[in-house]
């Protein structure tokens, strides 16, 4: 919250989301007169916490800023500046860097590949040229995204699925963004802090793996195209159960567990799926081609591999054109 004071944006308005915090942070906060704050009775996650904080929002774009992020004054300025430069672009995500990885560069946007799994550019690398120019990606990062307002009511009048609570959630607001016929965006500025893992109290590998497999799963089914879902979904289900397998293999029964989790959802969720499918095809302007064409980037095998073993910091980036 400190380094919030020191923004230079000529005209910015700090709304903060207490989540049924249990600890100290209402009275953190009450030394923050400027600061709106919306207090919620329960845990409503990430989704649901953003969406009750968008409700009190009311300038023309809305940054969300993890609260495990430092940001310099001047980091406002290059994303808002953007947006207006650029009315078809709906979104875009800031720089971020990892004080706790060796400053090294946190997600600096997510392509979709020919798997339907997001291929995270920059993760864990060090700054370089290919980080410090804009770009269009299918997804940012939620830690540090911001967007016009306006465009909820035409992305099915909504910011995140509350069922999703955490993680993906702004990937499937970014799909439907490019559905809507926007473009999302990386664009590098000063890098923000962030202090990844503090909000969650550490690395939580079972419950981030089965939330995020889950809302992928559902997003994926529910978003993309009849002729998309049947080149990508076989493909993506197929990497499921690989990798289901190979937990098993290592006796790792949670983290198959969250994997059967992504499939069976998506049946108990059918009826969910099929009327999003008809949301999606009153707002839809842009077609699955078009926006691949754009943000469809699949790496080498190796990629997914490095992954799978914790050695991403050493997978070179493919260039992009």
């Amino acid at each position: 919250m400190d380094s919030l004071r020191t923004l230079t944006y000529r005209n910015h308005e700090i709304v903060v989301v207490d989540n049924a915090s249990s600890d100290d942070s209402l009275k953190v906060l009450g030394e923050f007169t400027s600061v709106k704050v919306v207090r919620s009775d329960t845990n409503r996650g990430f989704a649901g916490g953003n969406n009750l904080g968008i409700q009190q929002c009311v300038g023309e774009f809305v940054l969300l800023l993890n609260n495990d992020t430092i940001v310099p004054p001047d980091f406002l300025d290059p994303l808002c500046h953007y947006l207006e430069a650029h009315p078809k672009v709906g979104a875009v995500q800031g720089k971020m860097v990892l004080p706790r990885h060796a400053n090294t560069l946190d997600v600096c946007g997510s392509f979709i590949t020919a798997f339907g799994l997001p291929y995270h550019y920059g993760y864990y690398k060090q700054d370089g040229p290919k980080y410090q120019r804009s770009y269009p990606v299918f997804s940012g990062k939620g830690a540090c995204l911001m967007f016009q307002r306006e465009l909820l009511a035409k992305v099915g009048g909504f910011l995140f699925d509350e069922d999703f609570f955490c993680y993906y959630e702004e990937s499937d607001f970014c799909h439907r963004l490019w559905l809507a016929g926007y473009e999302v965006h990386f664009v590098p500025g000063p890098p923000v802090k962030h202090y990844m893992g503090s909000t969650a109290g550490g690395p939580q590998e079972v419950f981030v793996l089965r939330h995020y497999l889950r809302n992928m799963a559902f997003s994926l089914a529910s978003n993309l195209s009849f002729l998309s879902r049947l080149q990508i979904l076989p493909l993506f289900f197929g990497t499921i159960l690989a990798s289901l397998g190979a937990s098993l293999l290592r006796g790792k029964w949670a983290v198959a567990k969250a994997h059967w989790g992504a499939i069976t959802n998506c049946f108990r969720s059918f009826g969910k799926i099929r009327a999003r499918r008809r949301l999606i095809k009153g707002f839809r302007k842009s077609s699955d081609r078009e926006i691949f064409t754009q943000v469809r980037r699949t790496p080498r095998i190796e990629y997914f591999l490095k992954t799978f073993t914790g050695k991403l910091d050493q997978y070179e980036d493919i260039e992009l054109p």
